[in-house]
């Protein structure tokens, strides 16, 4: 993938956009995207001009306001607004870290405990080839240390979880990425 994102002209005119996409880009488009996604949110965070409406409308307390409203409320209006800067700031540090998960492609390792040695072993089932109709033999893949070797499949589904929870994030809050 090749992306050349040019800078906004002075004048009238258009920004300059060229992309180019090959076909092992699509293959794991996911992988491809977290790429540009994960550094470009970093900088977002970084040099973020404001947060979201959604963070930021139900602060009250304004002092511009027509509605008027409690001196203690309009008192704790910075603070709550405060607080509602570090929500936005930790809504964006799950997205980061999700993308980040997802260019290290091997964080599945870290739930694997032991040495896993296998073995392809025939089964008893068989296939027909799709391509031939020749009914064929199916192997299935054997733990040959199954009690020296062993996967944590609940932490690595916690772990997934986690990293599925800042992918919802980004799509909910796509549209506020301009922050």
């Amino acid at each position: 993938m090749k992306v050349n994102i040019g800078k906004y002209p002075r004048g009238p005119g258009q920004r300059k956009i060229s992309v180019e996409i090959e076909k092992f880009d699509t293959w794991s488009f996911d992988h491809t995207l977290a790429h540009i996604i994960y550094p470009a949110l970093i900088q977002l965070k970084e040099q973020k001009m404001g947060v979201p409406g959604d963070f930021a409308n139900d602060v009250g307390g304004e002092n511009y306001s027509e509605q008027k409203s409690f001196d203690f409320y309009e008192e704790s209006h910075q603070w709550a607004f405060e607080e509602k800067c570090k929500l936005w700031d930790e809504t964006l540090d799950k997205m980061i870290w999700s993308f980040e998960q997802l260019i290290k492609d091997e964080y599945e390792d870290q739930y694997h405990h032991g040495k896993g040695e296998y073995d392809w072993v025939e089964s008893d089932h068989t296939f027909p080839n799709p391509i031939t109709g020749k009914v064929e033999k199916t192997y299935q893949m054997v733990d040959k240390n199954p009690d020296e070797h062993w996967f944590d499949i609940e932490g690595q589904q916690l772990h997934e979880a986690r990293i599925q929870e800042g992918f919802e994030l980004f799509g909910k809050y796509f549209r506020n990425l301009w922050t």
